[in-house]
């Protein structure tokens, strides 16, 4: 069975900041290290996307708590896409945007 996790995705292209990106992914894997509810298993780059996957080690509301805390603090929030991937039934959810439409993909 596969892990639950939590996937930040942002947008990319040939102009994003890729640095800046990483940084976020810094960001989360520090706010993780302080904590015992999950820890920030790297990231993938494709397709226009930035992808940061987080393994949930204890309730999804303490995780997701903490991603939407940490991004905020960054300032980019707004951009990200934030989503739970159910290790169980393989299924993808978007929990914000609340106003995400269509389907969601890695």
């Amino acid at each position: 069975m596969m892990a639950n996790k939590v996937i930040v995705q942002f947008k990319t292209d040939a102009s994003s900041d890729l640095d800046r990106l990483f940084h976020v992914e810094e960001t989360l894997f520090q706010a993780f290290s302080q904590c015992n509810d999950g820890f920030v298993d790297g990231h993938d780059i494709g397709q226009g996307k930035f992808n940061i996957f987080i393994h949930v080690q204890s309730s999804w509301a303490s995780v997701l708590e903490r991603v939407e805390a940490f991004l905020k603090l960054r300032g980019v929030l707004e951009e990200a896409v934030i989503v739970k991937f159910q290790g169980k039934t393989e299924r993808y959810q978007v929990v914000r945007p609340a106003t995400y439409d269509g389907e969601f993909a890695l």
